[in-house]
């Protein structure tokens, strides 16, 4: 049976959301996981987690990584959690791809569902969770979360798109996001904004292909209507 590394950043998060996260994962269907806690210097320790000193959470990613073993890694963040089947669903989905792109649940820090994500194209979603990878792939190819910035999952996810894996995506919503206005990106700073847009900008300048070009203007206008909708 093959393995799922599955990789949790931690860093001062609410001890009742950190649980319900850990406890979601340890009642996944699927038997063949291996669980990989990574305190990212918390105030209080996280028992039985990796420690690591203060970075954030694009460098706790990156360090993570290294100690996964599995076939397959899926990252899931601290304050967040997964429905029971959702990795047993992951695993017999991807099939021979290198990674399969799920959907979300958005959810509130009392778990009640508000919302949910389908992705209905490989490129809907910029969150590096609710994905499964194969791990070779992710060793075979140079990308890793950006660390120093915010909006890591917007890098880290126009350079995975930028490499073309081999892909499946399905409406299946088996990861549940929880909405939490007071997170690191909802409080980023405007400077912040411009480096992404600067960022997203060279590489539709840049880019080789009609295809990539369309893959980047595409991601430019989600990132500008998202932070519209933040302002109201």
């Amino acid at each position: 049976m093959k393995t799922v590394s599955v990789i949790v950043p931690v860093y001062n998060v609410a001890p009742d959301l950190l649980q319900r996260c850990l406890r979601s994962i340890e009642a996944q269907t699927y038997p063949s996981v291996q669980l990989i806690v990574a305190d990212d210097g918390s105030d209080a320790p996280v028992p039985d987690a990796i420690r690591m000193p203060h970075r954030g959470l694009a460098a706790t990613r990156n360090d993570a990584l290294r100690h996964a073993t599995g076939e397959y890694v899926m990252f899931v963040d601290a304050d967040d959690s997964l429905l029971p089947d959702c990795i047993e669903t992951a695993v017999r989905e991807i099939g021979g791809n290198d990674i399969l792109q799920s959907g979300m649940l958005r959810v509130t820090p009392d778990g009640k569902t508000v919302g949910r994500l389908i992705p209905y194209t490989f490129y809907r979603l910029t969150s590096a969770c609710a994905r499964l990878y194969r791990r070779q792939w992710l060793t075979d190819h140079p990308i890793r979360f950006e660390e120093g910035r915010y909006y890591e999952d917007v890098y880290f996810s126009v350079r995975m798109w930028l490499l073309h894996p081999r892909h499946k995506v399905v409406h299946y919503t088996g990861y549940r996001y929880t909405v939490n206005p007071a997170s690191i990106t909802a409080t980023a700073h405007q400077e912040d904004k411009q480096a992404l847009y600067a960022w997203l900008r060279d590489q539709l300048r840049t880019a080789r292909t009609l295809t990539d070009k369309a893959i980047v203007a595409y991601t430019l206008l989600r990132v500008r209507l998202h932070f519209l909708k933040e302002r109201k």
